[in-house]
């Protein structure tokens, strides 16, 4: 009777403690499929963010360069227009030296 008594005892010991590892060995697992899942999502809206800010930074180049260019054509424009107005401007002078040589 003893020995199957402490059959007994050490069979339940021994099922309690396999119990218990084999639900730490769960928990282990379930909370590393947590960390590789939280990981695959933090990655996943790091590539987001990281697109979205690309396209950002691209349309930004893009505008400040059409609005370079604009600037540049306007100013070329403005300087177009001085250089013929300095020019109309002389050839006014020049006429009017000819019409008060030819008076003379």
């Amino acid at each position: 009777m003893k020995k199957l008594t402490k059959l007994t005892v050490l069979t339940a010991t021994i099922l309690t403690t396999s119990s218990a590892d084999f639900s730490f060995m769960g928990d282990m697992i379930r909370d590393m499929t947590d960390v590789a899942k939280e990981m695959t999502t933090s990655a996943t809206d790091s590539m987001k963010d990281m697109k979205t800010n690309t396209i950002d930074i691209a349309k930004d180049i893009k505008n400040e360069g059409v609005d370079t260019a604009k600037e540049m054509k306007d100013d070329l424009n403005v300087s177009t227009k001085e250089v013929i107005s300095n020019k109309n401007s002389e050839k006014v002078e020049e006429s009017k030296e000819i019409n008060e040589n030819s008076k003379k």
